[in-house]
């Protein structure tokens, strides 16, 4: 008979200067665990990559914290009519300037409009001189005008795939012309577009199986079926060249636990294949929560409703996962407040040591028609903060999951303001190893986005090229991330 063996392993650690914590590890389960590949990109808990098991500890999910002054860009102008959204920003270091792209919502027109700042929160609106608006004047900061009455930027961005100074930028934009058309423009220098292909509508597209991290992919609305009837759900396609497409497939289809009335309106994600957040792509989408009584079309289509940004990832752009299905993650504001009925947030922008996403909101929900105007706002998230590993009480335990340390220096990300955090490092059986136990390793306190865990005042050098593991031990703090640094590098 075979029995199934488990190895009692006894850790003494501090916890706040107060208690010793043990845990058993399986030890079937440690032969079968996983390695992973960590090297020296930093490693953060959206997903189980690095993970192995925790034991008294959850995954929470972090909101951006909304700007004091916000909206911070409102309509001003005639030919930004009612109001501002879908902001696409980015910095560009040739210019030492935030750049964004927006659309200026008008009666049955939209005008994609150009603004410029040297902080990312006040901004301005330079005079073009390039399409006409409204009046037949020139004298706008309309950048991007199609062939048809509506011209919607979807992403705009540095061109990493050519050399050629005529393509340095690349957007993607729609058009009805009529319906929903999809076109690709290049530009020298963000402002004189020129388009390039005429794609269609992506919507239906299928083509060949999906590749992993293609040069572009898009994520967006697809009309979905279920037993309750049609919903809006999210479809993904990609393309090495802006002109031929393909790999079409769900990644967001409603659940059988899902609210009946819930669809998903839209989504979206930086559209490069090689622009990732240390290897995970990052998507936002916006779940619609429909109305059942409010307004419908002809053909019964609810438009009546809430709609906010949720979280989502993926390591190849193919297969997704959302974060929290029950936890948005940038809500809408309160009641009567200027962003209380929509959010559509923007990809992110990472600024020093925070994240930012610009947002573009409504005042009220979806079918409304008197007094829905739109603005643009501001969140920021700290660095590396969108979930956080944290004990459900008090205190617990992370393992990693096997690799093979690269790097000299560990340093981590962790609020430990109100607590502290050790790390052991073990063998791949599970075993501390010597001069590296939690009694070894610095005990660390504070709020830090960067911070270096020591072993009696020593790195890691001297473990370099061996399969490890990692143990962090939390007493009430909140861990977001770790890096394995060579030296004289810098962390990310």
């Amino acid at each position: 008979m075979n029995f199934k063996r488990f190895v009692q392993i006894v850790l003494t650690v501090c916890f706040c200067g107060c208690s010793i914590f043990t845990f058993a590890v399986d030890e079937t389960s440690k032969q079968n665990a996983v390695a992973c590949k960590v090297g020296t990109v930093k490693q953060l808990f959206l997903d189980d990559y690095v993970i192995d098991k925790m034991d008294g500890l959850e995954k929470v999910l972090q909101q951006p914290r909304r700007h004091s002054n916000n909206p911070i860009v409102r309509n001003e102008h005639p030919w930004e009519g009612r109001g501002l959204q879908a902001p696409l920003v980015f910095w560009d270091a040739d210019l030492n300037l935030f750049r964004m792209y927006y659309w200026a919502q008008l009666p049955k027109k939209i005008y994609t409009c150009y603004a410029t700042s040297t902080d990312g929160i006040h901004w301005e609106k330079p005079l073009l001189g390039l399409h006409n608006g409204p009046d037949g004047s020139k004298e706008n900061n309309i950048v991007l005008r199609g062939i048809g009455q509506e011209a919607r930027t979807r992403y705009v961005a540095r061109n990493p795939y050519s050399n050629d100074p005529q393509k340095k930028y690349v957007a993607m934009y729609i058009d009805n012309v009529p319906g929903l058309t999809e076109f690709a423009a290049y530009s020298p220098d963000g402002l004189n577009w020129t388009t390039a292909n005429r794609i269609g509508d992506l919507r239906g597209c299928t083509g060949g199986p999906p590749t992993a991290n293609p040069r572009y992919f898009l994520v967006e609305q697809k009309w979905a079926e279920s037993p309750r009837g049609r919903y809006r759900g999210i479809w993904r396609t990609e393309s090495q060249d802006l002109k031929t497409w393909g790999g079409g497939k769900w990644i967001i289809e409603r659940q059988a636990d899902d609210d009946p009335d819930l669809e998903f309106y839209h989504a979206i994600s930086w559209f490069l294949g090689q622009k990732t957040y240390h290897g995970l792509h990052l998507g936002y989408y916006y779940p619609f929560h429909t109305l059942p009584q409010g307004k419908k079309l002809g053909d019964g289509t609810r438009m009546a409703g809430l709609i906010d940004t949720y979280l989502m990832i993926s390591r190849d752009t193919i297969n997704w996962r959302m974060i929290d299905r029950s936890k948005p993650f940038i809500p809408c504001g309160g009641k009567d407040e200027w962003d209380a009925g929509m959010v559509f947030a923007g990809p992110e922008v990472v600024v020093g040591d925070e994240i930012r996403y610009y947002y573009g909101a409504w005042r009220r929900e979806h079918s409304a028609e008197t007094d829905n105007t739109c603005a643009i706002g501001l969140a920021t998230l700290r660095l590396d903060g969108f979930v956080s590993v944290e004990p459900k009480e008090k205190e617990g335990t992370l393992l990693t999951k096997p690799f093979v340390l690269e790097g000299d220096a560990l340093v981590v990300n962790v609020d430990a303001s109100r607590g502290s955090l050790r790390v052991e490092i073990q063998d791949e059986s599970g075993k501390a190893i010597q001069g590296y136990t939690t009694m070894d390793a610095s005990e660390i306190r504070g709020d830090n986005i960067r911070v270096p865990v020591t072993f009696n005042g020593g790195n890691v050098t001297g473990l370099k090229g061996k399969t490890v593991r990692l143990s962090f031990h939390l007493c009430g703090a909140r861990l977001f991330a770790f890096q394995l640094v060579p030296n004289g590098k810098k962390t990310s």
